[in-house]
């Protein structure tokens, strides 16, 4: 079962939710099934949900935009170890159980940008 991964500030997995038949919606409002307490976050900011065989991310008209492995996302598919940014909070989407736990290397950009590199 995919998963989507919260990851902490080095880069280690915090928490992980399955990712079913029904979308999760993740934001800072009271409506969303992951409540994340970011200020960079959107009331109800992203959602990944699965079509068929396929997992998608879907931004939801976000202020800040939802960003996939460094390009701005609007509706993209999702493939094992994506990093998504959404404000200052970090995920990992987990195709499959192996690697979800480990952590991620980062770096600074521009602004104080976090860049996720892709793991070897």
């Amino acid at each position: 079962m995919a998963k989507l991964c919260l990851l902490s500030a080095d880069g280690v997995v915090d928490k992980q939710w399955e990712i079913g038949d029904k979308p999760l919606i993740v934001g800072r409002g009271e409506s969303v099934d992951i409540k994340i307490e970011d200020d960079g976050l959107s009331r109800r900011h992203f959602m990944v949900f699965r079509e068929g065989a396929d997992y998608l991310l879907k931004d939801l008209s976000s202020r800040n935009g939802t960003w996939l492995d460094g390009q701005r996302a609007n509706q993209t598919n999702l493939r094992h170890e994506d990093r998504i940014l959404a404000g200052r909070t970090q995920f990992r989407f987990c195709e499959r159980d192996i690697n979800c736990n480990s952590s991620v290397a980062q770096s600074r950009g521009p602004h104080d940008t976090v860049i996720i590199s892709q793991s070897e």
